[in-house]
């Protein structure tokens, strides 16, 4: 029997072959995930986070997170593929994301890059070693856009969005393909010709008339779903800024002051045991300082989308969503990839060893 063994590598040109950016693909994945932990069929423990200072140094020197998690799936399978939502995992994972905000400006690099590990279900030894930066843009804009699917309107006309970045781009697409209504995307950014090329950028992509505007409060006043996807150092959001109905997806930390979530009927998180873990989000620092009781959070999206907790229930309802972000979700996207990846012949093999015992006979002393 022979001892070597190979690990599928793909590079970030190997994931966009590979289906990469397909936002339609990543929103099955994502609402997969969602589902399992609705379900319960999943492993996933309270993320590491390297720091130089307290959680607000994560925005002015950076961070490294590892996310580790398991998804199951194998007992919902029918009900998963009824769903349109891919099949089982089986399977585990972890993502690496380092992250410096001054790349950049300073060195002309992205900010956050990554890299994810699947590992065979039966050694535990890794298969896939893959760039996860575009699985972690893509499952970002993803879980917004499913909560979107389950807590806005569904006659939702207007988004505004706050931050022409590239979460901005996943965000948009996202919730176009979570609401099929939306017509108009009103986007602010600090930096007015990042949304002049925002607009040239997507108009197209998402079929959207999209309009650059001139501050943050002229983005939410009047939309239905808002995102908010900036680096903001401090709060800047009013509660006088919602509509009746509007529905709200914070993916940053520091947009919204945590007094202003009093205004909402309903708060939702992705996993409120990783958000309080975390200790960064606005919803946690609500209930910390006061605001709202620890009972306002409504629950976990996943407890949505199995149907044992009720989402929006009236149009008049102002809904937040605020996740924390969860490794299930960079599991189950990056595992349709590598499927995909595997089915299409993309990437490379690139050996881990010929012999796992080999090096002993090379040890000095």
């Amino acid at each position: 029997m022979s001892k070597r063994w190979e690990i599928l590598y793909l590079s970030q040109e190997d994931c966009v072959k590979a289906g990469g950016t397909d936002m339609k693909g990543a929103m099955k994945a994502t609402e997969r995930s969602f589902f399992l932990h609705g379900k319960g069929d999943f492993i996933q423990p309270g993320k590491p986070v390297i720091r130089w200072g307290g959680p607000e140094t994560e925005e002015t020197l950076g961070r490294i997170m590892s996310m580790p998690s398991f998804l199951g799936g194998e007992k919902y399978k029918d009900e998963l593929v009824s769903r349109g939502l891919l099949g089982p995992v089986n399977t585990a994972g972890i993502k690496f994301i380092p992250s410096r905000p001054w790349n950049p400006t300073k060195y002309g690099l992205p900010r956050a890059s990554a890299i994810i590990i699947i590992v065979d279900p039966d050694t535990l030894i890794p298969q896939c070693v893959m760039d996860g930066a575009i699985v972690s843009a893509m499952r970002t804009g993803a879980a917004s856009g499913v909560a979107a699917k389950y807590l806005a309107r569904k006659d939702a006309e207007v988004m505004g969005l706050v931050g022409a970045s590239v979460q901005g781009r996943t965000q948009l697409a996202a919730m176009k393909c979570a609401l099929p209504t939306l017509k108009v995307c009103k986007v602010y950014d600090i930096n007015a010709e990042a949304s002049q090329k925002f607009k040239e950028a997507m108009s197209e992509v998402v079929g959207m008339e999209i309009v650059p505007v001139s501050s943050a409060e002229e983005a939410f006043r009047g939309s239905d779903v808002i995102s908010t996807a900036t680096m903001a150092r401090e709060a800047y959001v009013k509660p006088e800024w919602y509509n009746k109905g509007a529905f709200h997806v914070e993916i940053s930390f520091w947009d919204t002051p945590p007094s202003a979530l009093t205004v909402f009927d309903k708060i939702f998180v992705d996993d409120w045991y990783q958000v309080k873990h975390h200790g960064v989000d606005v919803s946690y620092r609500a209930v910390r300082d006061g605001f709202i009781t620890e009972d306002k959070i409504c629950g976990n999206l996943g407890e949505v989308v199995v149907g044992s907790k009720k989402g929006r229930e009236r149009d008049e309802e102002i809904i937040f969503f605020n996740p924390i972000g969860l490794g299930i979700h960079d599991l189950s996207e990056a595992f349709r990839v590598f499927q995909s990846a595997k089915e299409k012949g993309i990437g490379r093999m690139i050996p881990l060893w010929e012999d796992p015992n080999e090096w002993l006979n090379n040890l000095k002393v």
